[in-house]
């Protein structure tokens, strides 16, 4: 039911922005405040970015889909055709919100608010039906010699649901940075950090 399915992704995207959050207050744990903003923006040299860099694209997208999905509402017969124009690629490189710690902290906590709020609707039944099929243009550019981005058909849900999954395979170098040039363990994040919910199935059943 779309009810259900717009709230099992806001699930999944408040998981994984929780994952960070987690990963967040054990740089401040082990590394104090100055050590940890230092870490979260420097660049690993195995994986040639930062925490901060792959929190700050991983959130473009989580972001945006999450705010479309709490502003969308039932297309009446005449919006049926007007799609809501979605922009991933027109994002900010470089700022402060790769460096800042603190900034990304507030950003993440913010975006979790408004994916509970909107499940926390759908639950209601306020917002069952008409957000998961709210359609949307998701605009990409698909090679580097394009003049302008394509526009791909899509709706909200699958949207977010795109964003969980594009999410992930961040959270999988995120952990590499960690492990290899942050002085972590494994042991120290998170269960299942950066690892696919088809992974994490895949080795229940093979294991």
């Amino acid at each position: 039911m779309p009810g259900s399915l717009i709230t099992s992704l806001c699930r999944a995207n408040i998981a994984i922005l929780s994952q960070k959050l987690a990963l967040t207050d054990v740089l401040l744990q082990r590394h104090g405040s100055k050590g940890a903003h230092a870490i979260f923006q420097s660049v690993c040299p195995i994986v040639g970015a930062s925490i901060g860099q792959h929190f700050r694209h991983s959130m473009d997208h989580i972001e945006i889909a999450a705010l479309v999905a709490a502003e969308s509402s039932p297309p009446c017969p005449k919006e049926a055709l007007k799609p809501i124009e979605l922009h991933y690629d027109l994002r900010v490189r470089g700022g402060t919100l790769e460096k800042d710690m603190e900034l990304s902290i507030n950003r993440i906590t913010s975006v979790i608010d408004v994916l509970h709020s909107l499940s926390n609707s759908c639950i209601e039944g306020t917002n069952e039906v008409s957000v998961a099929m709210v359609p949307v243009h998701a605009h990409f550019f698909l090679s580097s010699d394009q003049a302008f981005e394509e526009p791909l058909p899509s709706t909200v849900a699958r949207e977010l649901g795109f964003a969980a999954h594009h999410a992930i395979h961040h959270m999988a170098m995120v952990k590499i940075i960690s492990l290899q040039s942050c002085g972590l363990h494994e042991s120290d994040l998170p269960d299942h950090f950066g690892r696919a919910p088809s992974t994490i199935k895949y080795d229940g059943h093979s294991g």
